[in-house]
């Protein structure tokens, strides 16, 4: 009977994933607050919704393919280090992918039951289509729901940030280079 290792790191898909949907995520959540926050005109907040909502779904997109990549390649082995840190990073994580899916879901809902008709239009390529008709409720508990889960992923972020960090300049182990594209 052979027994395999695990892989010493993340493999070049996973790792090319993860990169790309953390970029575009943290561009959603700076986004989405200039939006809410910065009094851009009238026009300017149109053109900033509609390509919020594009890049929600590419992130949509991203972390389906980011589970696929996860149940189809073996993890590199835990950190080393206590339990309860390895059980915080996991619970981290798996909540990063579940707040991640529900933000947008939730955002989906913001837009499929708002008041104002206003289709989403994939980088203005296609049509997507709505998953709820028009209601006052829906739509103002999907846009607290929405809010709510980004700003938990925006913390989430920094936790999850701080932790490789950690890894990286006091641990001194391998858990951030794990995930760092090869250098050549």
């Amino acid at each position: 009977m052979t027994v395999s290792l695990p892989p010493a790191r993340w493999n070049g898909l996973t790792i090319a994933l993860h990169w790309l949907a953390g970029a575009l995520i943290l561009f959603l959540l700076a986004e989405g607050w200039a939006m809410a926050h910065a009094g851009f005109d009238a026009a300017t907040t149109f053109d900033l919704y509609q390509l919020h909502k594009s890049f929600g779904f590419v992130v949509l997109a991203l972390t389906a393919a980011r589970l696929a990549a996860r149940a189809a390649f073996t993890a590199p082995a835990a950190a080393t280090g206590p339990s309860w840190e390895q059980r915080l990073a996991a619970l981290v994580q798996a909540s990063l992918y579940a707040l991640t899916l529900g933000a947008i879901l939730a955002g989906w809902l913001v837009v499929s039951a708002s008041p104002l008709p206003i289709p989403t239009k994939f980088f203005d390529l296609f049509v997507i289509p709505n998953i709820a008709r028009a209601d006052n409720a829906v739509f103002a508990g999907a846009r607290f729901a929405h809010a709510l889960m980004a700003y938990a992923i925006a913390g989430l972020v920094a936790l999850h940030v701080a932790g490789a960090v950690k890894h990286h300049w006091i641990d001194r182990d391998d858990v951030l280079a794990r995930m760092l594209p090869r250098r050549r």
